[in-house]
């Protein structure tokens, strides 16, 4: 295709006053046409075109092929200058459906330009083709083709606008599930910091941070990463650069957001009363858009800050029934272990975090288990409640009546935590206490009860306990006998693996010890 056909494709009009651009990323449009003379003509009379102050970059493909080249290495091309008639009749036609289709791309705005409209009549090609202008090239004056680019541009501005609010919605949406299912404040803080970070689309480089004081200056750093790392738990006033510190301060203080050139702090209101900042480095301003999304992430951030607060709460709670119920158990022996569930708790989750170092147990040993089983393991024997003074405290060997009416106690403890269990969904300290309470006396070798469970059949958490409360039991005086030596009870402790207990507890029982020596 020659120019003959186009001679009036740039007759001149007023002269162009376009202001000169500022100094800001320029729109991208690609020149998709066979005659290099048309790609020469459209740089000239759009050198000085500008839109919102930021100039024009052109592009130029001189077929339908290169042209899906180009477009596929640079997605952020805003227009396209379409001819149809290159290395086919229709070739620009058929480019528009592999755009739209094969690349995915519905943003980029097409502008139809053909010097022969006969071979692509408008109204067929506007309803049958995904294009957004059409232009004949006898018709397009310089004027015509700025406007019909500005048309362009501001559509491509809101498409985009919308699509970039989308998709920051959906991100918030993500951030808030993965937030509310989080129960541990550093766990939070830390989602907090890159959630913010990932709805904003810039690096996890930032940190959060809360007032532990009365002041602003006595806020404490709860997450930090990036340039920040290794910071948590610092007070933030003297652990990051003066102007930083300064400028969270005056956020926390009058709880507002700040927004500057390179950080975005966001104010955060806690539950409990105390005001919390999250603030992520991004290196360049936010435009309108990313300062409503941060925000309205703020927001449900504070309600997740609210749900941690209720959560531990009802946390404490739950704790401060198990203890009074563990004590429950203890007032049978009123002159023995004393403090002997805690001691217990303490011993069950040093031996259980050990534990997890091996990977045979580190799926298991999760977080969650450890809490259950500190406060579960407090729960094991509450069902000697039901069992007689004249038995717990007799010095001599149990007959089979008083032996079957100890052997009770296990069920009869898990029985009374499952009832408390069934008044809260899901696994509980009550549900998970219930399966120690019941499995505590059952041995590796079967030779246990109620169920003469062995092995691995038995929970493991009940394989924890049944060595911690042997030594617990046996180095600590019970009103019916005297302490043993701790030596001795390491050796009893020792001849039972593999027989009374499992050998990989005792092998982590025994790592506990050494680490409790090393610590003395």
């Amino acid at each position: 295709m020659g120019m003959n056909d186009d001679a009036f494709l740039f007759r001149e009009e007023t002269p162009d006053n376009s202001v000169v651009p500022a100094p800001l990323p320029p729109w991208l449009i690609l020149i998709v046409d066979d005659d290099p003379e048309v790609h020469a003509m459209t740089r000239l009379v759009m050198k000085k075109f500008a839109y919102r102050g930021r100039p024009v970059q052109f592009l130029s493909a001189y077929s339908a092929e290169e042209a899906l080249r180009v477009l596929s290495n640079d997605p952020g091309i805003a227009v396209i200058l379409l001819d149809v008639v290159m290395e086919t009749d229709d070739a620009g036609l058929r480019l528009v459906p592999r755009i739209r289709k094969e690349l995915g791309n519905d943003l980029v705005r097409i502008i139809l330009r053909t010097g022969q409209p006969g071979q692509a009549p408008e109204d067929d090609v506007i309803h049958g083709y995904d294009i957004n202008d059409y232009k004949a090239k006898t018709e397009l004056t310089a004027q015509k083709l700025g406007t019909a680019t500005v048309a362009a541009l501001r559509s491509y501005e809101h498409i985009l606008e919308l699509t970039r609010s989308r998709k920051g919605m959906e991100r918030i949406i993500e951030a808030s599930g993965n937030l509310f299912a989080l129960r541990a404040i550093d766990s939070f803080a830390e989602a907090v910091l890159r959630e913010l970070a990932r709805v904003l689309d810039l690096p996890c480089d930032g940190l959060v941070c809360v007032v532990r004081g009365s002041t602003a200056a006595d806020a404490q750093i709860l997450a930090a990463a990036g340039r920040h790392h290794g910071l948590v738990g610092l007070p933030m006033g003297r652990s990051v650069d003066p102007l930083l510190a300064a400028r969270i301060a005056e956020v926390l203080r009058t709880r507002t957001h700040h927004y500057d050139d390179g950080d975005v702090i966001i104010w955060l209101r806690t539950a409990d009363g105390r005001d919390a900042a999250a603030c992520v480095h991004a290196g360049r301003p936010l435009d309108g858009l990313e300062r409503k999304l941060a925000e309205v992430l703020g927001s449900k951030i504070t309600i997740g800050f609210d749900n941690l607060h209720l959560y531990e709460q009802v946390k404490r709670a739950h704790k401060a029934a198990v203890i009074a119920l563990a004590g429950l158990a203890e007032y049978k022996d009123p002159e023995g272990g004393g403090d002997h569930v805690l001691r217990l708790s303490r011993l069950v989750t040093e031996i259980a975090f050990i534990l997890r170092a091996d990977p045979a147990y580190a799926r298991v040993i999760d977080d969650d288990f450890l809490d259950q089983i500190a406060m579960g393991a407090m729960l094991y024997d509450i069902g000697m409640v039901g069992v007689p003074d004249r038995v717990i405290t007799k010095r001599e060997p149990l007959d089979a009546d008083e032996r079957q009416l100890m052997e009770q106690h296990c069920e009869r403890g898990a029985a009374l935590l499952e009832k408390a269990s069934r008044m809260v969904e899901g696994s509980s300290y009550f549900s998970f206490g219930a399966t120690i309470a019941r499995c505590h006396q059952e041995r590796w070798d079967g030779s246990g009860y109620p169920a003469g469970l062995r092995g691995e059949a038995i929970p493991l958490a009940a394989r924890i306990v049944a060595v911690a409360d042997v030594y617990d039991a046996l180095t600590h005086k019970r009103s019916w006998r005297e302490a043993k030596p701790l030596a001795e009870t390491l050796r009893m402790i020792e001849q039972g693996s593999g027989t009374l207990f499992d050998p990989a507890v005792v092998t982590a029982f025994f790592q506990a010890m050494k680490s409790r020596g090393r610590r003395r």
